[in-house]
């Protein structure tokens, strides 16, 4: 049972914010993200007292994505905090978000005294009214003595099972009192290895024999599989049987895109996937980005095996011939052990899946040759993945509506945590600076870029700051189109060559933003411009001084895919 009490004084009473601190210390948290207010002080004195490292943002929200990008990057829990009222609901964006995305965040909230209720006072509101559809798990403490207690359960239910948001809020004359924990047991060990489920054995052995008998069998992993630490069992399967494997959302990375039985992020590997006549799906539900389990990933035709944790997640839009129930690490290594089937059984196949994916990336750098007035947006996303990737291990975070997704298309997965963008299907845009962020924290000594649009920076520009200010060295490369070029495409699209009315933006200087807060600056217009900016930035972020390589594109030309996805009726 961790100890909450500090050395020395065991028999003083300490207030609510070092509890606080010390309980997620004791829980395995390294770093708070969050931003000051009133409600919340004591939160800021404990971590001060208690050496928990505090990033303190510029607003709400970006906290929040912060802790979820921590949560991608590591794959553990991480810790938002923000004062009430106001400070909450700036928040509710990455609540919703980063509970979508099933990322294991604990969102700290202050709230009115309790003597202060229903009297009108500042800040004042119903704050579990306002989370409850936001989150996975929420409560409110109190008594000052059982916050270790709350703190505790908080961690649990962020990371056990579906992983999610969890929102435990404390009010400012709770936080504030003092007390010794209390005398009595609360639970604790969850930082060990969680307790895990297996599907009943005859479900696994229907699968095997499912894949087993598949000409074509593929697989395709979700962000169930890389939170549930599923890699080294997806990349032993994958060996053992041969079956090639696409990885998607916080799953990228999983299985290295070198690895000649990968076919890399879905953008690429969906073609194996439409061609195959057994899918193996885990961690994904079949919402909007498996285009609801349906054409052109999944066609009439193919059997589905899907594997997840929550039993209420499996099938939906799409009912699977076998819904296994279970952990995605330990179904897949009990996948594993009932397979009996020769390992090259599938290495046609898999090299068929792998030259289907190389044939996609060649036509997603074709599009890159089309003429352009000004730097293509393809061209630099492509430019800008190959500098990344020449410098070994890192991050790279994509962000924005159509640069988003050239990121995603140029970028490669290594190693997990590594290629991070928004997974869920919100669609929320603003992440990259805030990801970017958590990532250069969680892994110091790693490069970090964040590819992103102009609207999509504009969203946390001024986490800049807090990039300065923390020494978190991360390099942003801006598409500036001067719009919402995504938006602008429907509207045009839908109106007429001249609507674009609220999708105008001003090409202004992004690299002038910088070093008005004290990084480093630079705008790219010709393509030899590109490169010298990207080495110039790199050295100045090892420095750790975060830079911005804001390169101006041109505003009409757009990706293929983006074109065409309002016909996938996603939205």
């Amino acid at each position: 049972m961790p100890s909450y009490t500090r050395a020395g004084m065991d028999d003083e009473q300490e207030h609510g914010g070092i509890l606080t601190a010390r309980a997620l210390i004791a829980e395995g948290i390294r770093t708070v993200f969050a931003l000051p207010g009133g409600h919340i002080l004591p939160l800021f004195e404990g971590c001060r007292v208690e050496g928990l490292r505090l990033i303190d943002t510029r607003h709400e929200e970006n906290a929040v994505f912060m802790a979820e990008g921590w949560g991608l990057a590591t794959g553990s829990p991480a810790v938002a905090a923000m004062t009430a009222g106001p400070g909450l609901a700036n928040a509710l964006p990455g609540l919703a978000e980063a509970n979508a995305a099933g990322v294991p965040v604990v969102v700290l909230a202050g709230r009115t005294g309790i003597n202060q209720r229903g009297r009108g006072a500042v800040q004042d509101l119903d704050q579990l009214a306002l989370v409850t559809p936001v989150t996975k798990w929420r409560a409110e403490c109190l008594n000052t003595s059982r916050i270790p207690e709350f703190v505790a359960e908080a961690v649990h239910q962020a990371r056990s099972g579906a992983p999610g948001v969890a929102y435990l809020e404390v009010p400012q004359d709770v936080f504030g009192a003092s007390a010794l924990p209390a005398d009595r047991p609360w639970p604790t060990g969850y930082a060990g290895e969680p307790a895990r489920s297996v599907p009943v054995s005859g479900d696994v052995e229907r699968a095997v024999a499912l894949l087993a008998g598949a000409e074509r069998p593929a697989i395709v992993a979700g962000s169930g599989a890389f939170f549930s630490g599923a890699g080294p069992a997806l990349d032993a399967f994958v060996k053992k049987t041969g079956i090639p494997v696409t990885t998607t959302s916080a799953a990228r990375g999983l299985v290295d895109d070198d690895d000649p039985r990968c076919a890399g992020g879905l953008v690429h590997g969906g073609i194996a996937l439409a061609s195959a006549d057994v899918a193996l799906v885990l961690g994904s539900r079949f919402n909007a980005n498996l285009v609801y389990g349906g054409l052109p990933l999944f066609p009439p035709h193919q059997q589905v095996i899907q594997v997840d944790v929550r039993p209420e997640h499996l099938g939906g839009l799409r009912r699977p011939e076998v819904a296994l129930a279970g952990d995605v690490a330990a179904t897949v290594e009990a996948l594993a052990h009932a397979w009996t089937g020769p390992p090259d059984r599938h290495a046609a196949w898999a090299e068929q899946a792998k030259q289907g994916a190389r044939m996609s990336m060649e036509t997603w750098e074709s599009e890159c040759d089309r003429p352009a007035n000004g730097l293509h947006p393809g061209w630099v996303a492509l430019e800008v993945c190959r500098f990344a990737d020449e410098q070994g291990t890192g991050t790279f975070v994509s962000d924005g509506g159509d640069s988003v997704l050239w990121g995603i298309a140029f970028s490669v997965a290594h190693r997990p945590g590594r290629n991070l963008f928004i997974g869920s299907a919100m669609g929320t845009l603003g992440i990259g600076l805030p990801f970017g962020a958590a990532a250069k924290d969680a892994r110091p000594d790693e490069p970090c870029f964040v590819f992103t649009g102009d609207g999509a920076f504009g969203l946390s520009a001024m986490e800049l700051d807090t990039c300065v200010r923390h020494r978190l060295g991360v390099v942003v490369v801006v598409v500036n189109n001067g719009g919402w070029g995504d938006v602008r495409h429907e509207q045009r699209m839908f109106y007429g060559e001249q609507a674009d009315q609220g999708a105008v933006l001003s090409t202004i200087g992004y690299d002038r933003i910088a070093e008005g807060v004290g990084a480093h600056g630079e705008r790219v217009e010709e393509r030899e411009q590109l490169r010298p900016a990207l080495e110039r930035a790199l050295k100045a972020a090892s420095d750790g001084v975060p830079a911005v390589v804001d390169a101006v594109t041109d505003p009409d030309v757009m990706s293929d895919l983006m074109r065409n996805l309002g016909g996938l009726n996603v939205m």
